[in-house]
């Protein structure tokens, strides 16, 4: 069975009731990297002709664009395989849905900001390129791709200690974008899994990652 089936099964649901509290208990957004990075991008948007429209993948609960809709206006989507995460990022406003990563229900070049919500680490191995073609696809251009999980240079493989049969995986998830010439690293930082520490702990590294993609026309 692939692991995007054990998420959809019901596994989403098990992460987002282990990590609900917890992620409820944050203080928004100075304690979530990636909502800052977002609010340095802001500026690259105030003559923009529409809504900025931010799509998230591996939403959880939605509080992530729950914020950012509040307090940038921006119209925001998710994709999550908990059903339960997704109930709840829907009582908050959030137009999120249940799905995967490698199948996204927009149309080509339709969101300016595309999020990869530390969910990497758990997709199928077999499914990076489908991955890294979607959000492409989604993606206009110009337009930015962020994305926050477990880093290591080199690749890395864990049982996943919550389910047997399921596995982490660790490396630079940025090279599934980077290897093409439309993608530019505009900031990449590399901090402890817990808290905005650095740390010489390989084990605990996490990156934060802000991608521009733009082609030239």
């Amino acid at each position: 069975m692939k692991q995007k089936d054990v998420f959809l099964g019901g596994e989403g649901n098990a992460w987002h009731l282990r990590n609900a509290d917890v992620l409820a208990k944050q203080h928004l957004p100075n304690t979530d990297s990636l909502l800052m990075e977002l609010l340095r991008l802001e500026s690259h948007f105030v003559d923009a002709s529409g809504p900025v429209r931010v799509l998230e993948v591996g939403c959880g609960a939605g509080l992530r664009l729950d914020w950012l809709q509040t307090h940038s206006g921006w119209e925001c989507f998710g994709i999550e395989p908990s059903a339960e995460a997704v109930k709840h990022a829907v009582q908050s406003g959030v137009q999120a849905q249940v799905g995967t990563a490698d199948q996204l229900p927009f149309a080509d070049k339709s969101i300016d900001v595309v999020i990869f919500g530390f969910c990497l680490y758990l997709c199928d191995r077999d499914d990076l390129f489908k991955i890294a073609a979607e959000a492409d696809r989604v993606l206009k251009n110009p337009g930015w791709l962020l994305l926050k999980d477990f880093y290591s240079p080199v690749p890395v493989t864990k049982e996943y200690h919550h389910r047997p049969g399921v596995y982490s995986y660790k490396m630079d998830y940025k090279r599934l974008f980077t290897w093409n010439p439309d993608y530019s690293i505009f900031a990449h930082r590399v901090t402890h899994h817990v808290g905005d520490v650095y740390t010489d702990d390989r084990q605990e590294w996490v990156e934060t990652s802000v991608l521009r993609k733009y082609r030239p026309t």
